[in-house]
């Protein structure tokens, strides 16, 4: 599956990666923000993928303070 999700009208990303992570999925998600409270929610799921990769991007809606 190649979606973009958005958490408002492009679907919610939680939800969504419960329907479809399965044993030995391989995931990849490109976000600005990942909490320990999403952890959390989707622990049982990921420890299900066979890998995860995970990149951190800048968030844009958070202004430079140098």
């Amino acid at each position: 599956m190649e979606k973009i999700l958005d958490n408002r009208k492009n679907g919610k990303v939680g939800e969504t990666l419960k329907e479809y992570i399965t044993y030995g999925s391989k995931l990849s998600f490109i976000s600005s923000c990942f909490t320990i409270y999403a952890f959390e929610e989707l622990k049982a799921e990921l420890k299900k993928a066979e890998s995860l990769r995970f990149l951190f991007i800048e968030p844009t809606f958070i202004k430079d303070n140098i």
